[in-house]
């Protein structure tokens, strides 16, 4: 069962997901950081592109955005034939602006229920493929003599275990909420529905029977998804104090998540990078390090590592291409039972996932949907490499011997990057570097930083007024 423990209260919204006492997923909703897709927009065409068949739409953005004639489930034929330049419309955003292009957007708008998908222009229901023939009849029955010709639904499988009356109630919430929200358009183009991430559209990626608890600090927001999503009402509890109710602090959880290594017990490691193209985790296990595994231990140790690793791709939001390097084995049948255990834990995940397999070198392919930005490009700024300490000390020996002709040099350096020297430089080259340095402390340094250079008389007069002295660092 599940427990969400979701913090409205603050401006940066967080939402954390607990299954058997373990966070399985979190969430950051920032002001502005959200995308625009899933919002409404009253938009008005502004052109048609007869050999695109499709049209530009004004919805008040900076960029027109971009509509194809098969997203307007109304009518047949050509587009010309469905909308007309200067015509009103509503349209929902499939894709955010991005770079010169405008957002791409849909006439077939959609509202999500909890067991359910409004669509006031869909024209057709389409129910759960995991429904049964009988299933299918029976909710029919429920939704099509209550819907309009336009109206269309998409039904979850979680509907078959809804009573009737819940299911039309829910259904009758959704059609007067367009209603009202077409009403109150007006003609300018702009945004006229959206909904918050934040506890809204995270809820309703899960069934309802598989939520035990929800657990808001917010007492307007706990009236607000009560009255939204009644089926869940009885299960939402307000508290003063959300975090009371975490395993470990916020703040704890981010630190651990800006990191790429994980450590298991036992020995086990994890370590994780997120690249442009993919998503590459890598399982060590320092226990045997230094000896060779037997296919048994090899096994055990994947096995332990893999549950991990499913949590760690929900946690971190991991998606696109990722690629397991588990520990080889060469035994057929650890091979398939670890494929099997595999394939097992990525049903747990709600996102969508599709799992390739083990390839000869024992790395394990598959892809996971990207539905949202993951946490960790939220929280950290990517960093730059930095030299070590050893190289700076070479480095600073070579921009000396080509400063040339200068007589003396003031010099920053951080005391760490001192003692690395000392212990490069067994013996003193100061032969080769012409120029008399002077060296003041600072901690504040990364490695050394030239701070003036020219004559003898005048860095000598500086760096006594800087509390510098005379060092023949080489």
């Amino acid at each position: 069962m599940r427990t969400f423990i979701i913090q409205t209260k603050t401006a940066e919204r967080t939402g954390l997901l607990l299954e058997e006492g373990k966070i399985q997923e979190y969430k950051i909703d920032r002001p502005g950081a959200r995308t625009l897709t899933g919002s409404i927009y009253c938009g008005v065409i502004a052109r048609i592109d007869h050999g695109l068949q499709a049209a530009f739409v004004d919805i008040g953005l900076e960029k027109q955005a971009f509509l194809r004639g098969n997203s307007i489930p109304w009518g047949s034929g050509r587009i010309e034939e469905k909308v007309k330049v200067g015509e009103r419309l509503f349209v929902q955003v499939e894709k955010d602006p991005e770079g010169l292009k405008g957002a791409k957007v849909t006439a077939d708008l959609t509202l999500a229920g909890v067991n359910m998908v409004y669509r006031p222009y869909g024209g057709e229901t389409a129910l759960s493929k995991k429904l049964t023939e009988a299933e299918q009849s029976e909710l029919r029955a429920v939704f099509e003599p209550v819907l309009r010709d336009q109206e269309g639904l998409i039904v979850r499988t979680g509907a078959k275990d809804t009573s009737r009356e819940e299911l039309l109630e829910e259904l009758q919430r959704l059609q007067e909420e367009w209603a009202r929200t077409a009403e109150e358009a007006g003609k300018k183009p702009r945004r006229i529905w959206h909904e918050a991430f934040l506890p809204d559209q995270w809820l309703r990626k899960f069934p309802v029977s598989t939520i035990d608890q929800i657990i808001i600090d917010d007492t307007a927001t706990v009236k607000r998804v009560k009255k939204k999503m009644p089926a869940l009402a009885g299960r939402i509890q307000w508290t003063v104090n959300a975090a009371d109710h975490l395993p470990v602090p916020v703040h704890t959880l981010q630190e651990s998540l800006v990191q790429p290594e994980v450590h298991m017990e036992e020995g086990i490691s994890l370590v994780m990078e997120q690249t442009e193209a993919m998503a590459v985790i890598d399982v060590n296990s320092r226990r045997f390090k230094g000896r060779s595994f037997s296919n048994a231990q090899a096994l055990d140790v994947n096995l332990r590592a893999a549950e991990e690793i499913q949590r760690q791709i929900r946690l971190r939001n991991l998606s696109g291409i990722i690629m397991i390097d588990f520990i080889s084995m060469t035994h057929p049948e650890h091979r398939k039972k670890l494929e099997k255990t595999w394939r097992q834990l990525m049903k747990k995940d709600p996102v969508s996932t599709v799992v390739y397999g083990l390839t000869k070198l024992g790395v394990m392919e598959m892809t996971r949907k990207k539905e949202e930005t993951g946490p960790l490009s939220l929280l950290a700024a990517q960093s730059a490499y930095t030299f070590t300490y050893e190289t700076m000390v070479y480095r600073l020996e070579r921009t000396l011997l080509e400063l040339g002709d200068t007589e003396a040099v003031l010099l920053a350096v951080d005391p760490e990057w001192l003692k690395i020297k000392k212990r490069l430089f067994s013996e003193p080259v100061s032969s080769k570097i012409p120029q008399e340095l002077f060296v003041r402390m600072d901690d504040n340094i990364h490695g050394w930083q030239i701070e003036l250079e020219g004559s003898s008389d005048m860095i000598k007069e500086v760096a006594e007024s800087r509390d510098a002295r005379v060092d023949n660092l080489f």
